[in-house]
């Protein structure tokens, strides 16, 4: 019995050690920022809402070449468009829990998650020029490098479990387009009937302006127009082109503006290698200074395109106008300022660097 015994012991410690080497060795991703070997190999999945021609998905495109390049293959990010993992809504939820580790976001989307995400929808935020597209994605990212201001939005969703790679943008900001009223000064807003793309702050524009708002999604807008639901449409201009909008008239002024920043997981982040994280920071940087570039090309390219393709006249507002806009819609910073906490702050900092 006593020999039995030993021999029984003696086959349970051979299948445990059978068990044992045959354990998966899949990455550690500790949160010690510098576990797994040099020669682990890590995938992030990032999911964002639009089709895989967009600047949405080119941009992260060209992030994921740029980091497999930098990583000599260790990183690489598997991207699903069009809402393939999940709708807009759900995806920064979905980083918190841990379902999805990058996201291209949008500030128009973050802004139920954090309130303070609705900065980038004020009126008249950034400078521009007409002739040099340039000072606007400049202004842009002098506000978004500054420590209490896109740095300080970045730290607080750090709070919340997401770090921000980069802030970034898809296009310029978005203005009115008429279908067949022509929109010049304040005067000629009254009785225009607008769609909005919603949120809090365009809506309150809109009203400002003296015309009426209607929340309507992009994709039933160009209906809208052309049964004359809505006399306008308040959206950017490469969109405009892309989707041939059936409109006459474009008023350059910035009615709303919008952030479209680069977003991964902290549980994700911390779960990497250092150097990995290295990485992912500096082509976040890099990313910074790579868009703008291309969309003050791609702007200059297309703008032209509005006029001499679809006809559409384009009207640059005088400086007077411009004025008299900005103090009508003044109610709109006011309410922010009000119902965001650190929304004066951010204002205060935007100021200071005009």
């Amino acid at each position: 019995m006593k020999k039995l015994s030993i021999l029984s012991i003696a086959f349970i410690l051979m299948l445990m050690t059978a068990c044992s080497s045959n354990t998966s060795t899949e990455p550690e991703n500790t949160n010690t920022g510098g576990a797994g070997s040099s020669d682990e190999k890590y995938v992030l999945k990032l999911a964002h809402g639009f089709s895989n021609t967009h600047f949405m998905h080119t941009f992260m495109e060209w992030f994921d070449k740029e980091v497999q390049e930098r990583s000599n293959g260790r990183l690489s990010i598997e991207i699903y468009p069009n809402g393939q993992l999940m709708p807009h809504d759900q995806e920064a939820p979905a980083l918190v829990q841990g379902q999805i580790d990058m996201v291209h976001g949008s500030s128009s989307v973050l802004n139920t998650f954090d309130p303070i995400w609705n900065f980038y929808a004020l009126p008249f935020l950034f400078n521009y020029d007409k002739d040099d597209y340039s000072v606007y994605f400049e202004h842009k990212k002098k506000f978004n490098d500054h420590p209490e201001g896109g740095q300080k939005i970045a730290k607080i969703m750090e709070e919340k479990g997401i770090k921000v790679l980069a802030i970034g943008s898809i296009d310029i900001f978005g203005s009115i387009f008429t279908k067949d009223k022509s929109v010049t000064d304040i005067d000629s807003f009254k009785g225009l009937k607008v769609r909005s793309p919603g949120g809090i702050n365009p809506p309150a524009t809109i009203k400002a302006l003296g015309a009426s708002s209607m929340t309507i999604s992009g994709t039933e807008a160009i209906t809208a127009l052309q049964q004359g639901v809505v006399d306008a449409t308040m959206t950017v201009p490469m969109y405009a082109y892309d989707a041939k909008l059936p409109v006459s008239t474009y008023h350059v002024a910035p009615m709303f503006d919008s952030a479209n920043p680069v977003l991964i997981s902290m549980k994700t982040f911390e779960s990497l290698p250092k150097d990995l994280q290295d990485i992912l920071v500096e082509t976040g940087k890099d990313y910074e200074e790579y868009h703008k570039d291309v969309l003050a090309k791609t702007l200059e390219e297309q703008l032209p395109k509005l006029e001499k393709e679809m006809g559409v006249e384009i009207y640059y507002p005088t400086e007077e106008e411009i004025e008299e806009m900005k103090k009508a819609t003044k109610p709109v910073w006011d309410a922010f300022i009000k119902d965001v906490d650190g929304g004066k702050e951010l204002l205060d900092v935007l100021q200071s660097i005009k």
